[in-house]
């Protein structure tokens, strides 16, 4: 009888510790995102801004417009005391330098690439981005837009008179080594700049550039007066996405077409077969517009910058 008692008991003592074990389990799983939550929250009030190693922001006028360029600097620009760097103008600031920035880091800090200098030239401050660079990358006005159109010479001419004799005058710079760089509008401005100042910058990497603009007017000048340029001396890259044709196309713009031509108008001016002018074309595979600057930017610089020694 006594055994069948303690039996009992033990099985009660059992089933308690079970159910208190249970219990205890599930009100600790409530306190774990608790305890979390609050190690979190010291976590992000602890957080500090991260930035872009070596580089400043400026802010530039173009009359009453103000504009913020930003500014990196080599690896090695405060050791190598005596050599001057080439220099790498990009538009659309924000995007392009957290694009091209990340891209060459490995490559120029490896000596692998020729290190430069990184110029990101952003939008007219306390404007919408997409009126700023509609505005400023269009050479011909459209009055079919909405947005303001047809200021590139403008823009072209703050680039030149302001924003390069102000990175000339702040930093060791090789005069003889400039590059421009855009994508999609900034491509079409690119083109633009070629058009008109061949020689303002010694190499072009030229991004999905939007030819189709106002019914492909500057690639139609280009076809009819590509043979009145004088005498280029650059290195040209462009590089398009292979899905940049209808149908994945917005208004069916047929943008490896209009690149194809561009690429195949430069080819037959006198200064390619002279070599003064040196060209490459890169159809990126099963890349839209959204996806090829990176791919144009990296392969693009790699050409001109490629360490061979």
């Amino acid at each position: 009888m006594m055994n069948t008692l303690y039996h009992f008991v033990g099985l009660l003592c059992c089933g308690y510790l079970s159910l208190y074990s249970l219990v205890a389990s599930a009100e600790n799983s409530h306190n774990v995102p608790s305890q979390l939550a609050s190690q979190w929250a010291e976590v992000y009030a602890s957080a500090a801004v991260v930035n872009i190693p070596r580089t400043q922001q400026f802010t530039l006028k173009d009359d009453s417009r103000d504009y913020q360029l930003m500014i990196k600097l080599p690896k090695n620009y405060q050791q190598n005391s005596m050599h001057h760097y080439p220099v790498i103008y990009m538009t659309d600031g924000m995007y392009s330098m957290q694009v091209v920035s990340g891209a060459t880091r490995f490559p120029m800090n490896s000596n692998v690439m020729h290190q430069a200098i990184l110029v990101a030239i952003g939008y007219q401050k306390g404007s919408k981005g997409a009126s700023s660079r509609i505005r400023d990358y269009t050479p011909s006005h459209d009055s079919s837009w909405k947005l303001n159109t047809g200021e590139a010479k403008r823009h072209l001419r703050f680039i030149r008179e302001t924003v390069m004799p102000f990175v000339e005058h702040q930093y060791r710079v090789d005069t003889q080594q400039n590059t421009f760089m855009g994508n999609s509008l900034g491509g079409l401005f690119g083109a633009y700049v070629l058009l008109e100042q061949p020689t303002l910058f010694t190499n072009y990497v030229l991004g999905s550039p939007s030819l189709w603009f106002d019914n492909k007017h500057l690639l139609k000048q280009f076809i009819q007066g590509v043979s009145q340029i004088r005498a280029i001396s650059a290195k040209v890259f462009i590089g398009i996405g292979e899905l940049e044709r209808p149908p994945y196309t917005h208004d069916n713009h047929q943008m490896v077409a209009d690149a194809q031509a561009f690429y195949q108008t430069l080819h037959s001016h006198p200064s390619t077969h002279a070599g003064t002018l040196q060209l490459k074309l890169l159809v990126i595979p099963e890349a839209d517009h959204a996806m090829a600057f990176p791919t144009t930017a990296i392969h693009g610089l790699s050409w001109l910058f490629k360490r061979t020694d």
